[in-house]
């Protein structure tokens, strides 16, 4: 075998081996942010996040800090529901995740009233 032949056999090799991981990387992105009232972090507020064309869903909850992160979420188009106790809950239509980037979404949550509501008697 050619001295020639054997460096492009070596080079076709290596290129293939730097290749392979970027072949390997899924078409995903991440979704982080803050869910907040009046008075600051809201905390262990749960959030529904669904694909509007798969329907996929995915959970999380806001930390002591009231942050939230998704890792390796596919791209593509979600809505969010997001409820916390004594607060009302908010649903936003749509929020897009590409391939390879991070989505901030910070969510600020109404109080919802702690009486009942009058029932007319």
């Amino acid at each position: 075998m050619s001295r020639t032949l054997k460096y492009a056999l070596l080079i076709a090799a290596v290129a293939l081996l730097a290749w392979v991981p970027l072949a390997m990387q899924s078409d995903t992105g991440k979704i982080h942010g803050a869910i907040t009232d009046e008075h600051g972090p809201v905390v262990k507020a749960s959030l529904e996040i669904r694909n509007v064309m798969s329907g996929m869903v995915l959970h999380a909850q806001s930390d002591a800090t009231g942050q939230y992160r998704l890792e390796s979420v596919p791209q593509g188009r979600y809505s969010f529901w997001v409820q916390a106790p004594a607060h009302d809950s908010v649903w936003i239509r749509e929020v897009i995740v590409e391939q390879g980037r991070t989505t901030r979404r910070d969510i600020r949550l109404g109080s919802s009233p702690s009486d009942p509501l009058p029932t007319g008697e």
